[in-house]
């Protein structure tokens, strides 16, 4: 395989969807059941190589194939089309734990995983210590596994199949097992493997592990490959995909929570999008970039991310840091203004203004607007509203902003601009977590 690990060409694998199917042609209920089926191709068409001691990574939304792949290279899914060449050991850590007996102890669940891989029994005996060691399981080894808790048997099956010193390891979001301190040394470990000459082949949600740990990386877009390369520009080209939002699943449209109600800037509360004519859908699609101005009134209906009757129209949204210079790049707790330019056709009478910060995967953190806030000074039909925020509470991350302007019954849009801006806090997190810094203090009590 002229020192390729793992080698696929032209791989496709298909899949059979059940359905049923809907009420007789006259509306009402079908006495007879009548079920369908339809074609999904989880993947298509995809060619790569992956060498041995590589790290690669495979990132891409939910429903790009990323675990179909790996299930098709451990065996689990076989391909509808093209071939698959591994030469090695393989060691799959996907479903983390599905060959254990809960009946059997801990220990006897090692050798079972140990024969299952065709792990001679000596090997097993010689790493045994050492897997009950790093699974934090000692004093629970000789106890049933079907009482042991969620985390006590994923440790111990992920350090079961880590000490068998596989050739190729296939990780699917395997970090998010035990504590934090277990998924560091966890973490330590896999990267580790490189040294020895192994591939490391890792699936993850999280683009920056990726970008810090792979060599190489492919980014999968509804079952295709739409980039392969170094890990820091596939993770980059994923979060313009994202942005776009076409690194979506399939059938997800930004600006659509999962039940199907609005993320808006202007309020919790559901607010019906309003075309000219006075209807259409609440969602909103993404368009093909994102945009730091607006140049015409024609874009309004060019890009479906923006929506509204007009009457308000924001020609641009802009970013200042502390020394009123325009930016896209912020740190945490310094100080960050949007700057809203706008241009009203309602005379002396303001309308709503709102924005909305979301992260790059459509998570709405927060959306206030101009109904609460006091008083803003004077208000033009033409100038600029400006959103201070004094300490920005956002962690390093890319973020997404939306601005618009409703009327003061937040059903009427004047012009809506859904997750149309983008800008970074850099920086490390340095031991916190998610996405917002919240102001608080810690201290100890008497008991």
């Amino acid at each position: 395989m002229n020192g390729d690990a793992v080698r696929i060409a032209g791989l496709g694998v298909r899949f059979f969807l059940q359905y049923e199917k809907g009420p007789g042609r006259d509306g009402a209920p079908s006495l007879v059941r009548r079920r369908g089926r339809r074609e999904l191709w989880a993947l298509r068409g995809l060619d790569l190589a992956i060498g041995k001691g590589e790290i690669f990574g495979v990132i891409g939304a939910n429903g790009a194939g990323k675990s179909t792949l790996l299930k098709v290279l451990a065996g689990i899914f076989p391909p509808t089309e093209g071939a698959i060449a591994v030469d090695g050991k393989l060691a799959p850590f996907i479903e983390l734990g599905a060959a254990f007996n809960p009946e059997l102890t801990g220990a006897e669940n090692v050798f079972l995983t140990g024969s299952i891989y065709r792990v001679p029994r000596r090997e097993i005996k010689a790493n045994f210590n050492r897997i009950v060691e790093f699974a934090e399981l000692r004093n629970f080894i000789d106890t049933p596994v079907k009482n042991y808790s969620s985390g006590m048997f994923v440790r111990l099956a992920f350090s079961s199949i880590l000490f068998f010193r596989p050739d190729i390891l296939l990780v699917d979001e395997v970090f998010s097992v035990g504590d934090e301190a277990f998924q560091q040394k966890s973490f330590e470990k896999v990267v580790a493997f490189k040294a020895s000459g192994a591939t490391v082949i890792i699936v993850s949600h999280d683009s920056g592990l990726v970008g810090r740990i792979c060599d190489r990386a492919l980014v999968l877009d509804q079952g295709k490959m739409s980039f392969l390369g170094p890990a820091g520009e596939a993770v980059e080209h994923y979060h313009g995909l994202l942005m776009e939002g076409k690194g979506l699943a399939t059938g997800e449209r930004p600006g659509r929570l999962t039940d199907g109600a609005p993320s808006t800037p202007l309020s919790q509360s559901h607010i019906t999008r309003r075309a000219e004519s006075g209807g259409g859908d609440v969602g909103a699609s993404s368009g093909p970039v994102l945009s730091t101005a607006v140049e015409s009134a024609a874009d309004i209906t060019a890009d479906p991310r923006r929506w509204g009757n007009k009457l308000v129209r924001i020609t641009s949204v802009k970013f200042f840091g502390p020394d009123g210079k325009e930016r896209f790049e912020f740190r945490t707790g310094e100080p960050f203004e949007a700057r809203i330019a706008y241009d009203s056709k309602l005379g002396p009478e303001p309308p709503v203004f709102g924005v909305a910060f979301n992260t790059i995967y459509r998570l709405l953190i927060h959306g206030p607007n101009t109904l609460a806030a006091p008083a803003m000074g004077e208000y033009k039909p033409s100038g600029t509203v400006r959103f201070i925020v004094p300490r920005l509470p956002l962690l390093p991350g890319d973020y997404l902003f939306s601005a618009s302007s409703y009327d003061k019954t937040l059903q009427t849009a004047y012009d809506h601009h859904e997750q149309m801006y983008h800008f970074r806090v850099a920086g490390r997190n340095e031991g916190e977590f998610g996405c917002v810094r919240i102001d608080a203090r810690w201290e100890f009590g008497a008991p």
